[in-house]
């Protein structure tokens, strides 16, 4: 396996363009939710692509601190792991939070209630007082400050794609446990993807559906991807299979396999179909050893991967963006607002679309450059910095002994 894994970014671009889809289409463009859904399910179920972050995260995991952990598992080691997740995904989702924060503030000012466009209209989301709901609510800021609002029964507050951070947070703090029952071996833990799969089965069966945000559904949930992911990473396959997983028609088939079953209303079966090819995607895309192929030329390029690295700030900023966005909008034009949700022509949907993603990639650019990147060297720069001082002290420490000796 490559120590760079590019198609794995790109793959994390993909995912968090699907599902700012997804939830674009509730409250940009409401109006087409019911005619794009009768040609075609692709957009319906977007939620599904939180579940191959899990994956992701869990394989991304294993590959990089699994030499570290492999020599034991001390708390020191423990706390530097997760000061180093705290540096990556704290920062970003903290200035968002903060945003909401703000513009929450200035509605309880203002006396401005909830506005989510037409569709959250009708389902009697509208005129909410600031701070009462239905995402930004006073009695959930303590629980997302802390990672913690999955937790809940009201994960999808404040930044709500939020949710899924605070199950790779409690993830990552399981990430020792999960190290130990893997044994660092894929062999003597094959009894791995038998339990997630039979506990995924579990939840949809119970449930009637994957989608599911708060409360240990949703533990479990992110636990059998990242845990699933991070099994995937200690496989070790012959080049031959390398070799036969690195020929296009793979990957090619993986994806169209993946787009024709999405394309449908899904069942518990598909559900786990889904599932398995977004697993397979993972594992043959960490393995893939043809890095000038056509299909590495189309979906691992230097636009795609630039997707992938701003990611994050995608999956973070679309809800900011939707919320906020239509709120100021309507305060600002209301005849405007209800002018848009009256239009019905591809054109307007395509204009809509494109402006959206436009200001979305904008955005998420800027974050990735002026946040995300400085935010994460100045917190690990802390740590080494705290870390250099420590050494320094303990060499002073062992020097003065050996004098007094």
């Amino acid at each position: 396996m490559q120590g760079h894994l590019p198609l794995l970014t790109s793959i994390r671009g993909f995912a968090a363009f699907f599902v700012a889809l997804f939830h674009t289409r509730l409250v940009l463009f409401p109006q087409w939710k019911e005619n794009i859904a009768n040609t075609s399910q692709l957009l319906e179920n977007g939620y599904l692509w939180v579940d191959i972050f899990f994956i992701l995260s869990g394989f991304v995991m294993m590959h990089v601190y699994r030499n570290s952990f492999q020599q034991g598992c001390t708390m020191a080691k423990w706390r530097h792991f997760m000061w180093l997740r705290f540096s990556r995904i704290y920062p970003l989702f903290l200035m968002t939070l903060l945003f909401l924060l703000g513009w929450e503030s200035i509605k309880h000012v203002y006396g401005i209630g909830f506005y989510g466009g037409e569709l959250l209209n009708s389902w009697g989301l509208a005129g909410i007082p600031a701070f009462q709901g239905p995402f930004n609510t006073s009695d959930t800021l303590f629980a997302n400050l802390f990672l913690l609002q999955s937790l809940t029964s009201q994960a999808l507050s404040w930044n709500f794609p939020g949710w899924s951070l605070s199950v790779e947070w409690l993830c990552y703090m399981m990430f020792p446990i999960i190290l130990a029952l893997l044994s660092f071996n894929a062999k003597r833990s094959s009894w791995l993807p038998i339990l997630v799969f039979f506990l995924l089965y579990g939840l949809i069966s119970t449930t009637g559906t994957i989608d599911l945000t708060s409360g240990i559904p949703a533990f479990l949930r992110g636990l059998c991807g990242f845990s699933l992911g991070a099994w995937m990473c200690l496989i070790r396959i012959p080049h031959n299979i390398k070799r036969f997983i690195s020929n296009d028609w793979v990957l090619f088939a993986l994806v169209i396999s993946l787009v024709l079953l999405l394309h449908h209303k899904l069942g518990t079966g598909q559900i786990l179909s889904v599932y398995l090819l977004f697993a397979l995607l993972v594992f043959c895309g960490a393995n893939h050893t043809q890095n000038t192929s056509l299909f590495m030329r189309l979906f691992d390029n230097k636009l795609t991967q630039y997707l992938g690295d701003i990611s994050y700030s995608v999956y973070l900023w679309h809800s900011v963006l939707l919320l906020i966005g239509v709120e100021v909008i309507n305060q600002l034009a209301p005849e405007f607002t209800l002018w848009w949700y009256q239009q019905s022509g591809l054109g307007a949907f395509a204009l809509a679309l494109a402006l959206y993603t436009v200001v979305l990639l904008t955005i998420s650019t800027a974050s990735y450059h002026l946040l995300e990147k400085p935010a994460l060297r100045q917190l690990r720069s802390l740590q080494i910095t705290k870390l250099a001082t420590r050494i320094k002290k303990t060499s002073k420490t062992n020097s003065n002994n050996l004098t007094t000796k």
